[in-house]
C-alpha cells in the first residue's frame, strides 16, 4: 500500500540494509536504520534487534538532517521512507509531512484534515508510534489549548525542535500566529 510517498509493508518484511548514528546539535545522538527502500527508523534511543552492521549514515539521510539542525528550512520531501503502519497511521503521517516548518497544528486539526474529526486521541497515538520523528514532524502537533501536549522523545526535545524552527512560546503555550486552526 502506498500513500503519497510513504510505503507501507507488513512489519519486518524487508531486512534492514544498514544502520548508523547521527550527532544532532542540541539533541545528541540519533540512531537511524534503513532498508533498500528508504529510512525505516529514526530514534532518540539506541536501536534494538537490528541485525545489520553499523555503517556511515548515507548522505541522502544525513545531509537533510544537517541542513535542519543548521537552522535551514528543510521539509525532508526528498528523503526516501520505508514506513510500516496501518492505513490510519499512514494518513496521519502524510498529514504531518504537510505541516510547514515553523508552524504547528492541533491533534484535532490533523484529525479533521484526514477526515476523521473525532479521532484526536488516535492521531496522538499515531504520533507516538511514528518511526521517524523529525522527518515526519510529529513535534509540530500540539494540544487544542496550544500547550505542547506529548512527545515520544520528551517535551524538552519537542520544544527544542520547535524553537529551532522559530516557534516561540509564552509560559509553555505556543504564541499566536504560528498555528493554523481548524
Amino acid at each position: 500500500m502506498t500513500a503519497e510517498g510513504i510505503t507501507a509493508d507488513e512489519p519486518n518484511q524487508a531486512p534492514v540494509a544498514g544502520w548508523g548514528t547521527y550527532e544532532a546539535k542540541s539533541l545528541g545522538t540519533l540512531w537511524l536504520a534503513w532498508t533498500d527502500t528508504g529510512l525505516l527508523r529514526l530514534s532518540f534511543d539506541r536501536l534494538g534487534g537490528v541485525q545489520a552492521q553499523e555503517t556511515q549514515v548515507p548522505a541522502m539521510y544525513s545531509d537533510p538532517l544537517t541542513h535542519y539542525f543548521g537552522g535551514q528550512q528543510e521539509d525532508f520531501a526528498g528523503v526516501p521512507l520505508d514506513l510500516r503502519g496501518t492505513d490510519f497511521q499512514l494518513r496521519v503521517w502524510n498529514a504531518l509531512r504537510k505541516i510547514p516548518w515553523g508552524e504547528v497544528r492541533t491533534y484535532g486539526g490533523i484529525a479533521q484534515e484526514i477526515h476523521s474529526p473525532r479521532a484526536m486521541r488516535a492521531v496522538g497515538q499515531a504520533n507516538h508510534v511514528n518511526p521517524v520523528p523529525i522527518i515526519v514532524p510529529c513535534h509540530r502537533v500540539v494540544e487544542a489549548g496550544h500547550h505542547l501536549g506529548g512527545y515520544g522523545g520528551g517535551l524538552e526535545r519537542k520544544q527544542v525542535l520547535l524553537e529551532l524552527e522559530g516557534v516561540r512560546f509564552h509560559e509553555g503555550v505556543v504564541r499566536p500566529g504560528q498555528m493554523e486552526l481548524f
